[in-house]
């Protein structure tokens, strides 16, 4: 709810989310109708969270007032107008963006993973009409937010308690830990960290979960100025093609930002004199070499996914320049990596759209072991 726009419904769970073909539903008003603005925006809302050309199915209940929705611009009904279609557009955006946050939108094992309610508060049970997107115009969803046959178990709830951003949300981490004492970690082949929670357990990908922290923290970098970079005793020598070079002239000030320090040398090479330190085991060649690359090939998912050049340096430091899989982490670097993972926004999902923790509920544990 925001003002007098509200919105209720379920979103499938990013790990889900599959190329092709797709069930949707939208309704404004108890109407169901077709929009690719609104659609768009919902999968605006998904940006970073799935890997590029996957589209998540939904169901989105919208609640305007009547005078802000004219419903007889279609000979059908199945098309309305709005008076403030960015506020909506927008409003339907963060909508999505702030459930993705929740630890609902987490991964995880269970084979029944819907979090739906019967219906919004103050609603009776929703009647669904067989009418939804141009995707799926002959799906009909059931009351419960399912599909009639398989919504593929696999959505997350738009319902809400408390009103978005309001500060009265907990924290990422209290969601699965109790405040004292802190989950005693595990690291299992040197690239998966697990751990203990209320319900159950959590799995965590090293390298994915660092590729979060390091992503929203160079985009913050990047809207407050300079970063820091650490000068190199022994300055490295890069040589690049015509086309690399082009594109480190391109992004040198984002680079700057980000606390690399690097200057043309010769006419087909570079000198990298300042880098930045992720950790203590971050290779500073290998992640020049890759990140100019990549961002010179420009065609990888990760380079279509980026909104714009910002995006696109932020995406390739954090995944060249993240912890790798294999690297051997001691129980204070893994509780660093809790820590600054649950400080970020979108905690449960990489930027390549993969999860970074997988959840494994203990009633899922009971039911493998017999128990229930």
């Amino acid at each position: 709810q925001r003002g007098d726009l509200a919105l209720a419904g379920a979103l499938q769970r990013p790990d889900q989310a599959r190329p092709g073909f797709r069930r949707v539903q939208l309704f404004v008003n108890g109407r169901p109708y077709r929009d690719s603005g609104v659609l768009a925006a919902a999968d605006r809302g998904y940006r970073t969270t799935v890997p590029e050309g996957c589209r998540a199915w939904m169901f989105l209940y919208l609640t305007v007032p009547p005078t802000a929705v004219d419903i007889n611009v279609h000979p059908g009904k199945a098309e309305v107008r709005f008076a403030h279609r960015n506020a909506v557009e927008a409003f339907v955006e963060s909508s999505v963006r702030e459930t993705l946050e929740g630890p609902a939108s987490a991964a995880q094992f269970e084979s029944r993973a819907a979090i739906v309610r019967e219906s919004p508060p103050g609603e009776s049970h929703l009647g669904l009409a067989d009418l939804g997107s141009d995707e799926a115009p002959d799906q009909t969803l059931g009351p419960s937010g399912a599909s009639a046959e398989e919504a593929e178990e696999n959505q997350i709830s738009l319902f809400r308690e408390a009103s978005p951003r309001d500060g009265s949300n907990p924290g990422h981490e209290e969601a699965f830990f109790p405040t004292v004492p802190k989950p005693q970690l595990l690291q299992i082949h040197n690239s998966f960290i697990l751990a203990e929670t209320r319900d159950g357990m959590i799995i965590v990908d090293q390298h994915a979960a660092h590729e979060r922290v390091l992503f929203e923290r160079i985009m913050a970098q990047f809207s407050m100025g300079q970063g820091e970079g650490q000068r190199l005793l022994f300055p490295l020598t890069i040589r690049l093609t015509r086309q690399e070079l082009d594109v480190v002239a391109s992004v040198t000030g984002l680079l700057s930002q980000l606390g690399f320090e690097i200057e043309p040398f010769g006419s087909d090479a570079v000198l990298v004199q300042a880098v930045p330190s992720p950790h203590r085991y971050f290779d500073a060649e290998r992640c020049v070499r890759e990140m100019i690359g990549e961002l010179a090939a420009g065609s990888s998912d990760l380079m279509r996914a980026a909104k714009n050049q910002n995006e696109r340096v932020a995406m390739s430091f954090a995944c060249k320049g993240a912890i790798k899989a294999g690297q051997r982490l001691s129980r204070e670097e893994m509780q660093d990596l809790f820590d600054q993972l649950f400080a970020t926004e979108l905690p449960y999902h990489d930027v390549h759209g993969r999860p970074t923790i997988v959840r494994l509920g203990l009633k899922e544990l009971e039911r493998k072991f017999g128990r229930t």
